[in-house]
């Protein structure tokens, strides 16, 4: 199985791609990340594995579409997070949370890659009024964040209708 996981260098995509990298089933796990948020020190136990290849470019640049070729499941973790600076800056939050998973979600259609799995974020039920949220809460993104992880999500709920691409939203 060939893997591609995107934010590969970031808190969450690190210690997944680690896990990921110890599996012997995984022939091939590339990751990417554009390094803005991402660091390539939280990579440097698996950048020595054979089976590890690593690509710095950020999710929106087309060129990303060849690192699919062979790919059999997308984990995508890469995003801009925080509440606070999507307030200060909404266009970059809805660039790469949004159309970054668009490209991230074309990638794979050409490249006939049929299974993703996405970090959503629970930002997306706004302020909670109970613990745990549950899922079948109302949607209420409040800030420019949350509102660019729920329709990155949407997103990809419209690409498994109309491509039939497999997905789990976590």
């Amino acid at each position: 199985m060939n893997i591609l996981v995107t934010g590969g260098a970031g808190f969450i995509g690190s210690h997944v791609s680690e896990h990921l990298a110890e599996k012997k089933e995984i022939k091939k796990l590339f990751l990417i990340d554009d390094l803005s948020d991402g660091k390539l020190k939280n990579l440097k136990g698996i950048l020595n594995i054979d089976k590890v290849e690593f690509k710095k470019i950020n999710i929106c640049d087309k060129k990303i579409f060849k690192y699919f070729k062979k790919i059999d499941v997308v984990f995508h973790l890469a995003a801009l997070s925080d509440v606070v600076p999507s307030i200060e800056d909404p266009f970059n939050y809805m660039n790469t949370n949004v159309m970054g998973t668009l490209n991230i979600l074309e990638g794979m259609r050409k490249n006939k890659v049929n299974k993703i799995i996405y970090a959503a974020s629970s930002s997306c039920y706004g302020i909670p009024k109970s613990f745990p949220t549950k899922e079948n809460s109302n949607i209420n993104p409040q800030y420019p964040y949350s509102f660019s992880k729920y329709l990155g999500e949407e997103t990809i709920k419209h690409w498994s209708k109309v491509y039939g691409i497999k997905y789990v939203s976590l």
